[in-house]
C-alpha cells in the first residue's frame, strides 16, 4: 500500500491515478486546518488524515509517494526512510508507467519557456504532445487522458527530480544553474546534484555553454548550447553565426533560423531557442516547425510581460522571476533595450538566496530600486549605497514607481523572491500587479 503525502495539486493528481488503477493508498497532509472534507467527498474510500500522522498507519503501507512541497529532511520523513520505507514522486510513477518517448527540461530559469516552445515545435511537427509536469497539468493526470500521446514533454523541479528514480528520457537539459531554494538545500552542490538527476537515464544530453559533465553524464551522448564568439566548431554544438551578414541559428555548419525570424529578442530568448532546437534534435524536425513557431512565440504570462505603456514608460510584470537569476537576466535584457533606466520592483520570501549579484546590474541600468514583502531588508543589505525605498505592499511599491519614473524608464517587476508572504502563487502576484497598474494608469488619466 501506499501513503500519498501532500494533497496539493500534486497529491490529489496521484489520488485521481490510483482510484483509476484501483491501487490503494492512505492520504495525508501536514496542515491540520487542511480541511479535508471535499476530498473525502472526492475519493470515499480513501482514507485522510491531516496535521499528524496516525501511528496506526505506519505499519499498513510500504512507500511514501512524497509531494514536491515536502523536503526528505522534514523528520517524520527521514525517520520512515529510516524505517525502510521507500520515497518517491508522481514523476517516478509516471516513469514506471509512460510507454512512449519523453522529452525533460530543467534549470534554475527558462524552462517554463524552452518546455512551451519544445511542445509547440513537435506539435507543428504533427506530433500529439502533452506538454506538463512542473507546468501545466501535472504528469498522472495526462497519462489519464483519453489522447494517445506521441511524445511526453515535462519541465522538472529539482523537488521533483529529488523522488525520480527510473525515469528514461530521449532528451533532457539543464538549461542554466543559479542559486535558488536555499532554504531546502544546505549548499548549492546539493541543488545541482537534484538538477543534473535529469541526465541518469537519457539518450540525449543537452548542456548549457561552458557546463562540466564531470561524474555526471555516463552514457548519453552530448550536445551544448550557447551564444559566445566562435563557440560552434563541430556538430555537437548549438549557437549562431553570421552568413551572408546575417546572424543564424546553427547546429555546427547547418543553418536552422535565422535570428530575425524571432518575435522575441534578446539574448535570453535566443539561448531558450537553441536549447529547445537541441532538445528536438532526435526527432528530425523540419526547421520550418522552428521557424514558424519562433516567429509566433510572443512569451509567457508573467515572465517579462509588457503589461501597459504609458507616458512613454513600460510596465512589465516578471512575477516568475522568483529567483536571483531570474530578476538578474530581466535586468539585464530589458535594461539593455530601455533608452531611459529602470526602476525595480522586488521582496517577497527570500529562500536564503544571495542577492549581491543583483547590484552591479542595478548600479549599470538601475534609477531606482523599490523593496516590499518579508525579506526585503536582505534585499536592502545585498543593493546597499544604490537608490532604493522600502515600502511594505506592492500596491505602494507601483504608486511610488509611477511617481519616480521618466519618459524611456521601464518599471521592471521581477521579485527575485517567492511569493508566499502576500500572495496564493505567481501568478496572483503578477495579476494583481497589472490591476494595480491599471489602477494607477487610470487615476493619471482622470487628472490630465
Amino acid at each position: 500500500m501506499y501513503l500519498v503525502a501532500g494533497l496539493g495539486m500534486t497529491g490529489q493528481s496521484v489520488l485521481r491515478y490510483f482510484e483509476a488503477q484501483g491501487e490503494t493508498c492512505l492520504a495525508f497532509d501536514t496542515r491540520a486546518d487542511l480541511d479535508i472534507g471535499t476530498l473525502k467527498n472526492c475519493f470515499p474510500s480513501i482514507e485522510f488524515a491531516a496535521g499528524k500522522l496516525p501511528s496506526e498507519w505506519i505499519d499498513q503501507f510500504e512507500t511514501i509517494v512524497l509531494s514536491p512541497g515536502i523536503a526528505q529532511a522534514e523528520p517524520w520523513v527521514a525517520s520512515l526512510r529510516a524505517a525502510g520505507k521507500q520515497v518517491i514522486g508522481d514523476i517516478e510513477l509516471f516513469a514506471r508507467a509512460v510507454g512512449v518517448p519523453v522529452i525533460a527540461i530543467t534549470g534554475s530559469n527558462g524552462k517554463s519557456t524552452v518546455t512551451t516552445l519544445t511542445g509547440l515545435a513537435l506539435k507543428a511537427a504533427g506530433y500529439s504532445v502533452a506538454v506538463g509536469g512542473n507546468i501545466g497539468a501535472p504528469v498522472l493526470d495526462l497519462l489519464l487522458d483519453e489522447v494517445e500521446y506521441d511524445i511526453y514533454v515535462l519541465e522538472l523541479s529539482s523537488f521533483q527530480l529529488e523522488t525520480t528514480y527510473s525515469l528514461q528520457t530521449i532528451a533532457a537539459t539543464v538549461l542554466n544553474i543559479s542559486e535558488d531554494h536555499m532554504d531546502r538545500y544546505n549548499e548549492l552542490e546539493d541543488y545541482i546534484q537534484a538538477k543534473t538527476k535529469v541526465f541518469e537515464n537519457s539518450e540525449l544530453a543537452v548542456l548549457p555553454e561552458g557546463f562540466s559533465t564531470q561524474g555526471l553524464i555516463h552514457q548519453a551522448q552530448i550536445v551544448y548550447f550557447g551564444l559566445g564568439e566562435e563557440f560552434v566548431t563541430s556538430s555537437q554544438q548549438y549557437g549562431i553565426t553570421h552568413i551572408n551578414n546575417q546572424a543564424w541559428f546553427v547546429c555546427g555548419q547547418t543553418p536552422i533560423v535565422a535570428v530575425a525570424c524571432m518575435a522575441l529578442q534578446g539574448k535570453h530568448h535566443q539561448l531558450n531557442a537553441l536549447a529547445m532546437m537541441a532538445l528536438c534534435q532526435p526527432l528530425n524536425i523540419d526547421f520550418k516547425c522552428f521557424e514558424n513557431v519562433l516567429s509566433n512565440f510572443k512569451g509567457l504570462a508573467h515572465r517579462t510581460q509588457l503589461t501597459a505603456r504609458f507616458q512613454d514608460v513600460d510596465w512589465i510584470n516578471d512575477s516568475k522571476g522568483t529567483n536571483v537569476g531570474a530578476t538578474l537576466t530581466a535586468i539585464e535584457s530589458l535594461g539593455g533595450q530601455a533608452t531611459g533606466k529602470l526602476i525595480l520592483l522586488a521582496g517577497g520570501v527570500g529562500k536564503e538566496a544571495d542577492f549581491s549579484p543583483l547590484k552591479p546590474a542595478m548600479a549599470q541600468f538601475g534609477r531606482h530600486t523599490i523593496l516590499f514583502g518579508q525579506d526585503q531588508q536582505l534585499l536592502a543589505d545585498a543593493l546597499e549605497d544604490l537608490p532604493m525605498t522600502r515600502v511594505t505592499t506592492l500596491e505602494q511599491a507601483v504608486e511610488l514607481a509611477g511617481q519616480l519614473a521618466q519618459a524611456g524608464d521601464c518599471v521592471l517587476f521581477s521579485p527575485a523572491c517567492a511569493s508566499f508572504d502576500q500572495f496564493k502563487h505567481y501568478a496572483h502576484r503578477g495579476e494583481v500587479f497589472g490591476q494595480y497598474v491599471q489602477q494607477f494608469i487610470a487615476r493619471c488619466e482622470q487628472t490630465l
